[in-house]
């Protein structure tokens, strides 16, 4: 009984699980199996080929007719769907893909145009960039530097004064203790006979009166940036830093009340009321405020009003060659 339930058992699971069994008539068995015969369907395909043969022929003239004929608005109506789909992608694939057509590398001819080809979408702008931001940067920085001056000057008016002070304090003789007027420090230049010198040493481009439209009140000597400029009489510094038009300008009054204006100036080395003596160098020549080159504009007042500079430089035995 046992033995029989495990032949059952093996019989079952046969092949599977890993588990084979080969029967001891497997040889005949496998010659018993049908082969397969393809006769019965080749001659199918025969019949098949043969009423295929047999079918009349189409018509062409009548097919030509009936797609002629044909509704291709009703069609376009019945896939337009499709067609919207395919049109949508025709364009988004057209939109990723360069065109150059027409485009050549060949040199180009007098008077004509020719494609070129970019590596990458030109970026075109429609409206001209604001230069606002560079004349507001240009005037900070002038403005800075400006500051920077006076700050210099005042330095230097202190340190100058400091000198003088410890001078005099250590019993040094000072020229000013017995003339009554302040030393010429390093860079002067010795005023005439009558206390007087020039202003600046260079050409002389433009006079005392009408210019360009308006009236010039002064006088222009033109020269190289850095130039000196000298205090013409002795005085007090009454106006020393930025002025509108003159970039920078130092002003003195004299002791006979006139006033004499120093514009377009590189730098000054005076502060107000410093007392400066005829011949001290004050500043160096610039190009600052409206100036059309590197010159210094020189004007004289008195009594309040504006007079040529250079017949009043001549009346004191100046002038210019």
């Amino acid at each position: 009984m046992l033995e029989k339930a495990r032949r059952a058992g093996l019989e079952r699971v046969r092949g599977v699980g890993g588990i084979g069994v080969i029967p001891p008539n497997w040889r005949a068995a496998s010659r018993k199996r049908p082969t397969y015969d393809p006769r019965p369907l080749v001659r199918r395909t025969r019949r098949e080929l043969h009423a295929l043969r047999q079918r009349p022929r189409p018509d062409l003239r009548a097919l030509w007719d009936e797609q002629r004929n044909r509704d291709y608005r009703a069609l376009l109506r019945k896939h337009r769907a499709l067609l919207a789909g395919l049109t949508a992608a025709a364009v988004l694939a057209a939109a990723d893909s360069s065109f150059a057509w027409g485009v050549t590398d060949r040199t180009p001819g007098p008077q004509e145009a020719l494609r070129v080809t970019f590596a990458y979408p030109q970026e075109l702008q429609s409206t001209p960039p604001s230069v606002r931001r560079y004349l507001n940067a240009v005037a900070n920085g002038e403005r800075i530097r400006e500051q920077a001056v006076v700050a210099a000057a005042a330095r230097a008016t202190l340190e100058r004064a400091r000198a003088e002070a410890a001078a005099a304090v250590a019993g040094e003789w000072q020229p000013w203790m017995s003339s009554g007027t302040t030393p010429l420090p390093p860079g002067s230049i010795l005023p005439g006979a009558g206390g007087f010198v020039l202003p600046a040493r260079g050409i002389f481009t433009s006079g005392f009166g009408s210019r360009w439209g308006t009236f010039h009140n002064g006088i222009d000597i033109a020269g190289p940036i850095g130039t000196p400029i000298y205090a013409v009489a002795n005085g007090t510094v009454i106006d020393a830093g930025p002025a509108q038009g003159f970039g920078l300008w130092v002003r003195i009054r004299h002791d006979d009340g006139s006033i004499t204006v120093y514009g377009h100036m590189y730098d000054f080395f005076v502060s107000v009321g410093e007392r400066v003596p005829a011949g001290m160098q004050i500043a160096r020549m610039g190009n600052r405020g409206d100036s059309t080159g590197p010159h210094l504009h020189f004007e004289v007042i008195q009594n309040g009003q504006h007079v040529d500079p250079a017949a009043w430089l001549a009346q004191r035995g100046l002038g210019f060659g």
